[in-house]
């Protein structure tokens, strides 16, 4: 497995750094281990508000668990990135 480094995603006025991993030719954003959880939150608000469905992240979800804000804020500005 090969991981790339490549841009960056911004999201409602935080800029969070992501990692964009190519394997297998698929992509999607991997949040930054360092990524403060206020940061985290901001972001993963504007990703969801902005018309994306989040229930998947909700309890009973199917990408409820792990139930992490690192883990939801990637499903969430993966799913964001790849509108």
């Amino acid at each position: 497995m090969k991981l790339e480094n490549q841009d960056t995603c911004m999201f409602s006025m935080v800029v969070l750094v992501v990692l964009y991993c190519r394997i297998a030719a698929a992509t999607w954003c991997v949040v930054r281990s360092e990524a403060s959880r206020e940061a985290l939150q901001a972001a993963l608000d504007y990703a969801c508000g902005t018309g994306d469905d989040c229930g998947s992240l909700q309890l009973f979800g199917l990408c409820f668990l792990p139930n992490t804000i690192q883990a939801h804020a990637s499903y969430a500005f993966n799913r964001y990135y790849m509108r």
